[in-house]
């Protein structure tokens, strides 16, 4: 599986790692798709799913070890999964609670995180996250 970063992935992870708050940001996302298959990323907490089932735009709860508070102090990933191209791709990450926290999105808004990544994929932005190293190349 390969691991796309979006622009505004890494804007976040760069953003929230200034807190120490969430200082293992990375190591926790590296964390959390290091023993995931495709399949079962595509089919877990499912926000919209194409009727082809050729993508699927999801939202994971990532734990934050720093924190150490359970789902309510975790990071929500919102990502689109390609499965005939066994890639993912991670389009923003941000934490539940807190200054920087997001409660819920709206369906206009997974609507245009959708189209973000599109437009990423066909402009080429993208960085590709080696999830075993735990670098962003």
């Amino acid at each position: 599986m390969i691991v796309y970063c979006t622009e505004r992935f890494l804007k976040n992870i760069l953003e929230l790692k200034k807190n120490n708050s969430y200082s293992g940001i990375l190591e926790d996302v590296c964390d959390y798709f290091l023993d995931k298959s495709i399949a079962e990323l595509h089919i877990t907490r499912d926000i919209i799913q194409n009727s082809k089932g050729t993508y699927s735009l999801n939202k994971y709860r990532i734990m934050n070890s720093t924190m150490n508070k359970g789902k309510s102090g975790s990071y929500r990933c919102i990502t689109v999964v390609l499965p005939l191209q066994n890639s993912i791709y991670l389009a923003t990450i941000y934490p539940k609670t807190g200054s920087d926290g997001i409660d819920n999105l709206t369906v206009s808004a997974c609507k245009e995180i959708a189209k973000y990544v599109q437009q990423s994929i066909l402009g080429n932005q993208l960085k590709v996250l080696d999830i075993i190293n735990r670098t962003i190349n």
